[in-house]
């Protein structure tokens, strides 16, 4: 819409639509944001932001996932706190940069909670279990429930809870984790069918997870038979309306049965490109009216926290999938699975104020959404709560 407005106050958008519609009040500070793509702010729905540690310590050529994994786990324990915070703090300017407003962040440590309460973006943070005995003895529910007193009444800052992955936690503990988040209102999010290792371990019981996993404690699912998605949805041990990563190993009766449930994927192309991964069945899953999301992942495995290049690999990957469709995934979808939708995601009366600005090469006869999409967006405006965070106008 050419020359629109935005009318903002107390950190909500009051009226949105052409200039002469929305109008002004005597005394309101005006902003001319001159010849800018005013947008929502986008919604980074899977992060790490305490792997900022790991930036530069890429997965090597052969590599199995199970030996990533646990280099990655080895190295992210024995990180102190003071590098920890800074590499965290890194991570949420630099998508603040690229336009995210808001993140959605996956954490062992929980060392991002603090950092991102003294920082200029909205976050869930997802307390992330590793293993049985993180549920056994009742630790992540004090610690879940401190969190939460933490972030009690802020518009700003959300907690959740997950399993890392599904091999992460055995069916009880997932029952017990997955009816813990219903009842607190909470969203359950959870590593799902990423690799094929994980495919195998559950389908074939052998293979690199299988053995890594049952070094330590006896298989927990039996001899299903079966991939772990399927097993999750068959088992009912993940809730309605959960938030899955990934999904790359799924078929399209176990998407069915995902949008029955409510559930929201969460792609990230530009990780599984780097991983070796399957690339997720994106066609399917639109097909069978999945709610998609996407989100960068671990910084240790892409070169930036930039959701433009992630929506770009996307475009390049499916170019017969309109732009307007693909930027949903990273606003209003996200907003959807996080359960506020209307309230993110969008620029409409009552709605957070988060938006930003961008420039890019524009041509008067081309989509300009498609234009976005495959050109380099210069972010010169960043607001989050009504509140200005980058200003370049």
């Amino acid at each position: 819409m050419p020359n629109a407005a935005v009318a903002v106050r107390g950190g909500r958008i009051v009226a949105a639509g052409t200039r002469s519609a929305v109008g002004r009040r005597r005394g309101e500070r005006t902003v001319n944001l001159g010849d800018m793509l005013l947008m929502p702010g986008l919604i980074n729905a899977h992060t790490h932001l305490e792997e900022g540690v790991l930036r530069g310590y890429s997965r090597g050529d052969g590599e199995t996932f199970s030996s990533w994994m646990a280099k990655k786990d080895s190295r992210l324990r024995n990180a102190s706190a003071e590098a920890l915070l800074p590499t965290v703090r890194l991570g949420i300017r630099e998508a603040l940069a690229h336009g995210t407003t808001t993140i959605v962040d996956s954490s062992r440590t929980g060392t991002s909670l603090p950092v991102l309460k003294d920082e200029p973006i909205r976050a869930w943070v997802i307390q992330e279990l590793h293993d049985e005995g993180d549920v056994a003895d009742g630790t992540f529910l004090h610690t879940l429930d401190l969190r939460r007193r933490l972030v009690e009444g802020s518009e700003q800052m959300r907690v959740g809870v997950g399993p890392h992955a599904l091999f992460s936690l055995g069916p009880k503990a997932h029952k017990d984790v997955a009816r813990m988040a219903l009842n607190r209102g909470i969203p359950w999010a959870c590593h799902v069918a990423e690799s094929a290792e994980e495919l195998q371990a559950f389908s074939e019981q052998q293979g690199d997870l299988f053995f890594y996993i049952t070094r330590k404690r006896p298989w927990p699912f039996g001899e299903a038979r079966m991939g772990s998605l399927h097993y999750a949805i068959s088992r009912n041990i993940m809730p309605r309306g959960a938030i899955l990563f990934h999904c790359n190993y799924a078929g399209g009766a176990e998407l069915s049965l995902l949008a029955a449930k409510r559930a929201s994927i969460v792609i990230s192309p530009r990780y599984d490109a780097g991983s070796g991964n399957k690339n997720h069945p994106v066609d399917l899953a639109r097909k069978r009216g999945l709610n998609l999301c996407v989100g960068t992942e671990s910084i240790a495995e892409v070169e930036s926290m930039s959701l433009f290049d992630d929506l770009f690999a996307l475009k390049s990957r499916y170019p017969h999938i309109p732009a307007a469709e693909l930027l949903m995934w990273a606003t209003a979808n996200a907003a959807r699975a996080l359960g506020v939708g209307g309230s993110l995601g969008e620029l409409v009366p009552d709605s957070f104020a988060d938006m930003i600005g961008v420039s890019f090469a524009h041509g008067p006869k081309e989509d300009l959404l498609e234009e976005l999409l495959v050109e380099e967006p210069s972010v010169r405006f960043v607001m989050t709560g009504g509140e200005e965070v980058i200003v370049d106008y």
